[in-house]
């Protein structure tokens, strides 16, 4: 991950003063306090926060699941998002910001290889209305933006290989699942996110917006990441 934030600092003209990496795991509450403190006080102020951390694990189903996983998941995708959030409310009230959480448009199907996933997800999309609701008054919007399948999850997961990770692509056929006929390309995915943080969307709060082509009314979901062969 820090290769990727170098080289977005590189494609921005290397303007270092604009950027700050703070590396750590979001399960530390030191890590979380960090990732605020030390934004204000090279900034100035807190805007956005794009609760975007996550982790997918294989062995979710109940017979096979252990506790290490359970926990593993559940405190990454839900537990870190709550508490960073937590902390980062005192800035974005005085800035009058904004949340963008990230989930999947997949949180209310039932996938019993992804059982574990999906309740965090589930979970964090509650959490997204219930902030709303919570934060309104402080002038605080709250939404989520929720992808589908996009070959990024295919490389993080399948192949850091961009061949293989284009025959895994083809393999699943996910172009068949999208109203769309394609899948999604990070583009697609940032400026719905960018939107959402933007004060084009200043009338929208406590919103779900699915970021999956039409993939959710275009069939069953018949996808596991997880066993695709290499």
């Amino acid at each position: 991950l820090i290769s990727v934030l170098d080289k977005v600092v590189k494609v921005s003209g290397g303007h270092q003063d604009r950027f700050l990496i703070v590396q750590g795991d979001v399960n530390d509450q030191t890590v979380r306090k960090q990732i605020v403190d030390q934004t204000v006080n090279k900034f100035g102020r807190l805007d956005i926060l794009i609760a975007n951390a996550g982790v997918l694990l294989p062995n979710q189903s109940l017979l096979t699941a252990t506790e290490e996983t359970y926990d593993i998941i559940l405190n990454t995708n839900l537990k870190s998002v709550f508490f960073l959030i937590q902390q980062a409310v005192p800035h974005l009230e005085k800035s009058k910001g904004n949340i963008v959480n990230i989930s999947t448009s997949s949180s209310n199907l039932a996938i019993s290889t992804f059982t574990i996933s999906l309740l965090s997800k589930i979970a964090l999309d509650h959490l997204t209305r219930c902030l709303a609701v919570d934060l309104g008054s402080k002038g605080i919007r709250v939404n989520s933006a929720n992808p589908g399948f996009f070959p990024t999850l295919v490389l993080r997961h399948i192949s850091s290989d961009v061949e293989a990770a284009s025959r895994a692509i083809s393999q699943l056929e996910l172009s068949k699942q999208v109203l769309k006929g394609r899948v999604g390309t990070n583009a697609d995915f940032a400026e719905v996110v960018a939107f959402l943080a933007s004060d084009a969307a200043s009338f929208i709060t406590g919103e779900l917006i699915k970021v999956d082509g039409g993939r959710s009314f275009g069939g069953p979901y018949t996808v596991d990441i997880l066993k695709v062969e290499k």
